[in-house]
């Protein structure tokens, strides 16, 4: 079973960005066993028959026959089949305003019933027919497919705290588009409160407020999704890819690297050719 990514496209719809990596369906018995470390993506699961087991992040639950589970980003994914288990997956990253990840930002259902299981089994078999198709026309179907099927997830109402939320996350929107811009060339992270119209102090704490990270961590953790994307795409050596990336040495790039994701970039290339 794969769950790392082996395809990336992305479209972008009204500061909507929706970026897809990998589907499947298939039949499992009990090979269908494991742990993965920080994948940075979602993932949307269809049980169409059988059952599993999943613990993310310290979050224990039952995948059970005829419903849709949507996952977050993790940093722990363990997951098992007591006996058989028919999966029809997805895995993608939705974000808006500059990278930030939609789950984060909007409430959202982690378990559905699915209304239609017929229509729901034909919405991920059309995900996984033409994920990887060349035509336009195929990638507009896929992403009319995977909207339809989180639309249920999202139709919890938003609270005072999301809207709260919502707003700091737009007023921060200029800082975030600069960093996405320039995380190849180097971010000088004293002139982003220029950006946010703040003083410094302030604007690292309302940063700090916001996204439960400090600037500094959250550009070294853009730069380590920027690793992962290069590792997956390209075959450059370590040495290069640090020196196209800004990276003082590859070294530097390796400490990183294994700091936030748990494997050296040699491993996890490796991962990325066997799962891929």
């Amino acid at each position: 079973m794969s769950f790392i990514p082996n395809v990336s496209r992305s479209l972008e719809i009204s500061g909507l960005e929706i970026v897809l990596f990998h589907s499947d369906n298939s039949d499992y018995l009990t090979e269908w066993n494991g742990t993965r470390l920080n994948d940075d993506y979602h993932r949307l699961y269809f049980i169409a028959g059988g059952s599993a087991e999943v613990t993310y992040d310290g979050h224990h639950c039952q995948l059970e026959e005829g419903r849709t589970y949507l996952f977050p980003t993790t940093r722990r994914f363990d997951y098992s089949c007591p006996s058989h288990l028919r999966l029809l997956n997805v895995c993608f990253k939705m974000t808006v305003q500059g990278g930030i990840d939609v789950l984060d930002l909007y409430p959202w259902c982690f378990e559905i019933q699915a209304q239609s299981v017929s229509e729901t089994f034909r919405s991920m078999t059309l995900i996984d027919e033409h994920l990887t198709s060349e035509f336009f026309a195929d990638q507009i179907l896929v992403r009319s497919q995977i909207l339809s099927l989180l639309s249920p997830h999202f139709k919890t109402r938003a609270k005072h705290r999301d809207l709260k939320r919502q707003r700091d996350v737009r007023r921060m929107a200029p800082v975030l588009r600069h960093i996405a811009d320039n995380l190849r060339t180097g971010v000088k992270i004293s002139e982003l409160h220029h950006l946010a119209g703040m003083s410094r102090s302030h604007f690292v704490r309302k940063f700090q407020a916001t996204f439960d990270v400090s600037p500094q961590d959250y550009v070294r953790k853009k730069r380590i999704t920027l690793v992962k994307n290069e590792l997956h795409s390209s075959d450059l050596p370590l040495s290069i890819l640090a020196e196209d990336l800004g990276f003082s040495s590859s070294s530097h790039m390796s400490r990183e690297f294994k700091h936030y994701t748990g494997y050296s970039p040699k491993k996890f290339r490796a991962l990325d050719k066997i799962y891929g």
